[in-house]
């Protein structure tokens, strides 16, 4: 592989690590945790404003239910961006490929079934693994379990980090 498609590769690589820092994004603080007084709607439920929204109004006072919001939304954006970056990616990738003329002689790159199979596994992967452990009706379970108990499970505890709380 020539050095200016390595270049390339490279560079396409960390851009598309520099869009993870769009998914980070914060919330606004409150002050201390009340009771919702009303039933929690599912993300089918709420149609008259997003379901995000809906949830960082029903908990605006409680801090950790909030962090759990921000969790999920920011896990479900890297999901996004997994499978935009892989788009990407592979369409680059794909435009390289087929015999290339120059003066300094024929150029041929193939990309077998195997590699695009491991490039398609690894973006596809990721991105629709965490589209599917932080969707809106896991994240609806997960508020509905913590409305009865005022306790998260241990997996989204361990997820949680110091950004998701502000």
């Amino acid at each position: 592989m020539s050095f200016l498609r390595r270049s390339a590769l490279t560079a396409a690589l960390v851009g598309s690590l520099a869009l993870g820092s769009f998914a980070q994004t914060t919330t606004p603080t409150a002050s201390a945790p009340a009771p919702p007084t009303t039933p929690l709607l599912g993300p089918g439920q709420v149609t008259t404003e997003k379901y995000k929204d809906y949830l960082n109004k029903r908990y605006a006072d409680d801090k950790e239910a909030r962090a759990v919001i921000h969790l999920f939304n920011r896990k479900k954006t890297g999901g996004i961006i997994w499978l935009a970056t892989g788009v990407g990616v592979i369409g680059f990738v794909a435009s390289q490929t087929g015999t290339k003329t120059t003066n300094s002689g024929t150029t041929t790159v193939t990309v077998t079934p195997l590699g695009y199979g491991l490039m398609l596994g690894l973006f596809g992967g990721v991105g629709i693994g965490k589209l599917a452990r932080f969707n809106s009706e896991k994240l609806y379970q997960t508020l509905a379990e913590y409305d009865k108990s005022h306790s998260f499970p241990g997996f989204v505890m361990e997820k949680l980090d110091d950004k998701d709380y502000r």
